[in-house]
This record gives C-alpha cells, structure tokens and sequence, in this order.
C-alpha cells in the first residue's frame, strides 16, 4: 500500500513541476524553471522519504528537511507551497478510503506546516540580520520598534512564547514615547506621523495574530502573517530613518520649528542656551579634537537624562549655540533647582574627566511669553543676547518674570525692531496678514480674523514685538491702512471661502482722515457682507457717530473686542445694538485664559452669553487654550471660539487647504 501510495506521489509531483501555474511568476523572484529545475528533483525525493516515514509511522529528521530548505538555492516559500498544495490536492483524489484520505491530508498538513516552520525561522534569521544593522539604533522611536521586533522574533526561535510580546498598541512604550519633545520634532509633517501612527497599530495587529497561530502550530497560517508583519516592520523602519534624517540633518532649524508647533499648545515653554565660553580658544589652545571630545561628552550627559525627565525634554547640538535645552510644564522653583544641580553635575563631570582643560559653561534660560508666538529669528536673537549676559555677569541667566520679560522686550525693540526698523517697513508696505480661525458649536469655520505682521525676509514678525513702536511714532493708521491693502490683494480667493473676515481698527486710526477714506474704499471693495470691523469697547464709546456713519452708508457691522475688560457704557453698546451695528460680542481674553480655574469668569461669561442670546447678537470667546475651557464655554452657549487650541493664525496657503 505504501509504494503505491509513494508511485502515485512521484508520478503526480513530476506532473505539477511541468505545468505552467497562474499562482506566481518566477521571474519575480529573479529566477527561471530551469534554474529550479535541480531543486525541484531533489525536493521529489525528500518528499517521497517524508511520505514514506509518515505512512509507516517513523519519525522524519526534521533536521535534514531544514538542512535542504536552508540551502543556497533561494526558492521562495510561496514556490513550494504552491507545489505541497497543488500536489495534495491531487493526490487526495486518488484516495480509495476514508482511513487512506484523512492519512494522506494529515500527512501534506504535516508536511506544509514543517516547511512553514522552517521557513519562518529562515525568515526571522534574515530579518533580524537587517534591523540589527542600522546606524539608526540610538534614536528612541527606531531602537523600540527594533527591540519590540527582536523580542518577538527571539521568541519563535526559542520557542519561549512566555516572553512573546503580544500586548496592544496603546500599551506599547513607543505609543508614550511618540509623545515626547524629541519624536514629536521629528514627526512635525503629520501626514507621515498619522502614517507612523497607522503602521504601528497594524503591527501590533499583526504580532497579535502571529502570535496566536504559532502558539497553536499553525506555521502554515502563521508564516504570511509573518510576512506582512516583516514588510510593515522595514516599511516603519525605513520612513523613521527618513524622518531622522531630515530631522537631524538640519538640526537647529527643526528644533525651533518644534518651538513654533509647541507655542501653539497650552504648554508653559522653557528654552535654555548651553554655551562653552571662548571655544575658538580652547581649539588653538588644545586643538579642535580634544575640544570635540568634550563637547560630545557634554552632549552625552544632556542627552542621558532620566526617562521621567524626558517626556517633557529635548536636547540638542546647534549652531548659533553649543547647545539648546527645552522643558516643558516646569514651574519656576522647580526649573531653578534643575537646572541649577544640572549645571554643576555637568560641570563637575567635565572637570573629572579632562582636568587640564579649564572649561567654563554659560547657561540662560527664558520662559517664553504666550501672549506672543515667536519666530526663529527673535528666539535666536534673545537667546544669543541671553548668553552674552550670563557671560557679562558669570551667572546662570533666568528669565520668568513679569518684568524681565518686559525689560527684554524693550531690548528687542531697540536693537532690533527698533523705530528705524518700523519705519522702514511701513516706508515700504512689508506689511502682510496672517487669518486666525474662528470656530462654530459645530467645530465648523465661521470666520477668519485678520492679524498685523511685519515681514522681514522669510519671517512674519508678530504684532506683540513692534506694535508698542508704531504707537509711539503716531503711525498705526498706516499699518492699519496696509493691513487692508494686504486683504485686498487676497480678496478673491477669501470671499471664495465664503467666511467673514474680522478686521481690526485701532482706535487712533478710526478718527484720521487717510485711515477712514481707505476703509470706506476697501469696504466698497471687499463688500460689507464679506467682513466685520472688529473695534473695543472704547472706541465704540468714543466713536459712536462714526460707526453709526459707516453703518447706514456701507451696512458693514461690527464685533466688540474685549469686553467684560473694565469699565463701558452699557447704554452706549445697547443703541448700538439696538440699530442693528452689532453682530459679535467679543469676551476679553483676560477672563478665558483661565476659565478653568476662576469661578468668577466663568460667572461673567455665562452673563455675556446670556446677554448676547437676549440681544440676539453672537458670543464669541477668545484665548481658548485648552480642552476644558472649550467644554465650559460650550455648556455656557457661547456661540463661536478663537484660540490656539482650535488654530494657531495661518499664512495664505495654509488657509487654501482647509474647509
């Protein structure tokens, strides 16, 4: 019974290697029939010993069949498994019995599944053989994926399924890793971060169900499962190692570029200046090798921090600096004792490891003001200046304060964004806007308002940093005037978006003559329906006539900035109200910036609500930093929301692609 069974195996087999198939292409694989054909014969007569050994219930050497598939010839699994298959199926209509069947199927399952298994280990000694190899190892993201990627792979191999980590996505340490300072610069572009994202849990997905069929033998399953999880894990691996490439090639820049994403968070923001003094120096003095040797022992010791340390940290080398440090969520106290241990740690283990090297390091940190959004530039800027005063006063700098903050303003205006600076960029209209998002209830875009910035090259300069000096030199109505030059020349595409834009007038420029012409013009222009003149509540006090003028000439409305601010003639606001100028009341950010924690404005704002829903006028609230203050306004019936937790403001381009 048994050579026949073996006679009609070899005579079936010969006929499934000389077909032609539709299951693969062996070009493909860069291979040809002929080239196979040796492997083919040799696989007959291996199969033939398999059968044999089964139907007379020997055990078969798994050792020599793992010995023949391991061999140089690199057949593709999908190849032989296409001839098992093709050949039981065969065969099994040959078979005379139930008993002879269900032997026969128990023998090809047997079959398949100990080449699987073969070719699943084969598999994981290749692919563990090229994640071990990139330089990548040292960053985060990268090292837990092949780590992750190793456990499991060791695990098979060992057949130690106890240290298989099949646990969730979510639970996995590059979901909270993924969140701190370092991966988030380097996934900036979040389209290719939502893709990390997705292949991450597909990956987990997929350990998940390799894990399951290997646990239950099921190789011949277990094996394609594998291969999607090795592609998914290469294709990961592969778009990380782009990411840290862009990332670190152009360091610095991608560092600030974080601060700037950073700064539209409700994040409390620190960034610190680590600087060697007189290094050109100490390169003549002990050559620039040995200085590099301390350098990197430098960064060494800023970059081996603690791992509760680095979920709100991030060092760097930079190049107007030595190095840059940023912290995030630290109180003052807190911060001070940090960085101050932190300081003399560092410098005690500079001077034990190159003692003939007198090494002096400055540091200056400055926590950054949310009511403004700096630039590249100014960071820089402040941060050199920063370093030069710790240098001056052979201190550790700290800038929290009020005060200090002020003080440092002022320095910027005058050294930088200084009256000859103002001046010559209203000369020459380097005036541009950028449109802040106003949101509905239904998280819908309602409206855009239109925000001052100075350009200078590549930059747009926020208001906060010149504003002060264009007062003071008596020309806001020109940047006001510009401002509506710069909306117009963006008229068509704006009114396509078919959402009002807030428009900003100081008070000084609503009572000059030049001014006034140019907004009649550009309300003419523009058309009234398509914007709002955003005023205060002073100017509406102040000014009652001139706004009353505007609206029965041109019917363009107005939203009230900052009120619930201070002191304001009701009776003023209700005529206005009254004759229809009104359409948005504005609630002062002062009261929304800590809605969450200041029961009484929460109790003002919910006055305002009510106020605007009995006038029939619209409520909306500014400065919405957070999750919790959106939810609170929301239950209050506030009507529409501005703040960098909904959008930070946007250039022109950025306002095309969206709703």
């Amino acid at each position: 019974m048994t050579q026949e069974i073996l006679k009609l195996i070899k005579n079936l087999y010969d006929k499934v290697i000389q077909e032609e198939n539709s299951e693969y292409n062996l070009a493909d694989f860069g291979l040809t029939q002929e080239k196979i054909e040796p492997f083919l014969e040799k696989q007959r007569n291996l199969l033939l010993e398999y059968a044999e050994n089964f139907l007379e219930n020997r055990p078969f050497p798994i050792d020599k069949c793992r010995e023949f598939y391991e061999q140089d010839i690199k057949v593709p699994y999908v190849v032989i498994d296409y001839h098992i298959k093709t050949l039981k199926k065969m065969v099994l209509k040959f078979a005379l019995t139930d008993e002879s069947y269900l032997k026969l199927e128990k023998m090809f399952e047997s079959l398949s599944n100990s080449v699987a298994d073969i070719h699943i280990h084969k598999d994981i000694h290749k692919n563990l053989e090229i994640i071990s190899q990139s330089k990548f190892r040292e960053f985060p993201l990268y090292n837990i994926k092949v780590k992750w990627a190793k456990e499991i792979y060791n695990a098979v191999l060992e057949k130690d399924f106890l240290s298989f980590p099949h646990y969730r996505a979510e639970e996995c340490e590059f979901s909270e890793v993924l969140e701190y300072p370092e991966s988030l610069m380097v996934c900036m572009d979040a389209t290719l971060c939502s893709q990390i994202e997705l292949l991450h849990q597909i990956l987990h997905n997929n350990a998940e169900a390799f894990y399951r069929l290997m646990v239950q033998k099921k190789y011949s399953q277990a094996i394609f499962i594998l291969k999607e999880f090795n592609e998914n894990i290469l294709k990961m691996l592969t778009q990380l190692k782009d990411l840290y490439h862009i990332t670190y090639i152009d360091l610095e820049n991608s560092f600030f570029k974080l601060i700037e994403i950073l700064e539209y968070s409700d994040a409390n923001i620190i960034i610190s200046t680590i600087d060697i003094e007189n290094l050109k120096k100490l390169n003549a003095q002990y050559g620039e090798e040995k200085i590099d040797e301390v350098l990197n022992e430098i960064y060494k010791i800023l970059k081996n921090r603690p791992k509760e340390v680095l979920k709100n940290y991030l060092a760097i080398k930079g190049i107007t600096s030595n190095f840059y440090s940023l912290h995030l969520n630290k109180n003052h106290q807190e911060f001070e004792k940090e960085i101050k241990e932190f300081s003399s740690h560092l410098n005690k283990n500079i001077k034990d490891k190159f003692p003939n090297i007198d090494i002096k390091i400055n540091i200056a940190s400055i926590e950054l003001d949310k009511n403004i959004k700096y630039q590249k530039n100014e960071l820089v800027r402040i941060l050199f200046h920063l370093k030069k005063k710790s240098k001056e006063e052979d201190k550790t700098i700290f800038i929290y304060e009020e005060e200090d903050k002020k003080e440092l303003k002022k320095w910027l205006q005058k050294y930088y964004y200084n009256v000859q600076f103002v001046e010559e960029k209203l000369k020459n209209k380097m005036i541009d806007v950028m449109l802040q998002p106003i949101y509905d209830r239904k998280n819908e875009i309602y409206s855009f308002e239109a925000l001052a910035r100075i350009t200078d090259e590549d930059s747009l300069i926020p208001a906060g940093i010149f504003i002060d000096t264009i007062y003071e030199l008596g020309k806001i109505h020109i940047l006001d005037k510009l401002v509506l030059e710069a909306l117009l020349e963006k008229k068509e595409w704006l009114i396509r978006k078919n959402r009002k834009v807030f428009v900003n007038t100081s008070p000084k420029s609503l009572v000059n003559k030049e001014y006034l012409e140019a907004l009649k013009n550009f309300i003419k222009e523009f058309g009234a329906e398509n914007i709002l003149i955003e005023i205060t509540e002073q100017q509406a006090l102040k000014n009652f006539d001139i706004l009353e003028t505007l609206y029965n000439e041109y019917n363009v409305k107005f939203a009230i900035d900052d009120f619930g601010s201070g002191y304001s003639s009701l009776k003023t606001l209700l005529d206005m109200i009254e004759k229809g100028l009104i359409e948005v009341l504005k609630i002062d950010g002062s009261l929304i910036c800590n809605l969450d924690k200041e029961e009484n404005s929460q109790k003002i704002s919910q006055i305002i609500s009510h106020m605007c829903k009995v006038f029939n006028i619209k409520s909306l609230a500014e400065f919405v930093e957070n999750e919790k203050t959106l939810k609170l306004l929301k239950e209050y019936g506030i009507d529409l929301f501005q703040g960098f937790y909904l959008s930070k403001p946007l250039r022109t381009e950025e306002i095309l692609i969206i709703n």
